[in-house]
């Protein structure tokens, strides 16, 4: 009994002292802080949809630049809206004709879309970006449109470009998913 004492009291002083005390910690549990390693092919991936957005997206008085446009994109890509109540189908080069046409015709002056936030996953050489969007419409400064883009790339001759295109807007009953959204 002696010994055991003594190995009890060395015992209960190591796992004291070893356990973190929460009571003066401020919060009820620890938190570890991680930070997220991005792979080379996801910041491609990301990269060429930043620069779609920032490609059709234009100030009062100027145009898009769609011969840029036209680079990220693989020479027969297709674009599906589901904007309206039926599906709307494009290539890229109907697709620049259609919103180079409501430029021309004044129906559009402003336009700038931004991400708000997405998921990335890829395979060898395909991959995907879902991401949520708003568009700022003629100049507006409040959000015209939210919705949901998903973009299906191919790394082609060494450089990532977009093969599809698909989007959604947000509707009634139909609001972006919350893990698509970027919380600050």
């Amino acid at each position: 009994m002696k010994i055991f004492a003594p190995l009890l009291f060395l015992f209960l002083t190591f796992f004291c002292s070893c356990t973190p005390n929460l009571e003066n910690s401020g919060s009820k549990g620890t938190t570890i802080k991680s930070e997220v390693i991005i792979s080379e092919k996801e910041k491609a991936i990301n990269k060429v949809v930043k620069d779609a957005y920032a490609v059709i997206s234009f100030k009062k008085g100027t145009t898009p630049d769609y011969e840029a446009m036209r680079a990220l994109f693989t020479s027969n890509a297709t674009l599906y809206n589901f904007r309206g109540d039926s599906l709307k189908f494009y290539y890229i080069d109907e697709f620049i004709t259609g919103f180079n046409a409501s430029i021309d015709s004044g129906n559009l002056i402003a336009f700038e879309e931004v991400e708000l936030g997405g998921e990335t996953e890829f395979f060898g050489n395909i991959g995907h970006r879902i991401s949520a969007y708003a568009s700022y419409i003629n100049g507006a400064e409040e959000i015209g449109e939210k919705g949901v883009n998903s973009f299906q790339v191919m790394k082609v001759s060494g450089k990532w470009l977009i093969n599809s295109l698909v989007w959604d807007i947000e509707k009634n009953g139909q609001p972006i998913p919350e893990r698509y959204i970027i919380k600050n």
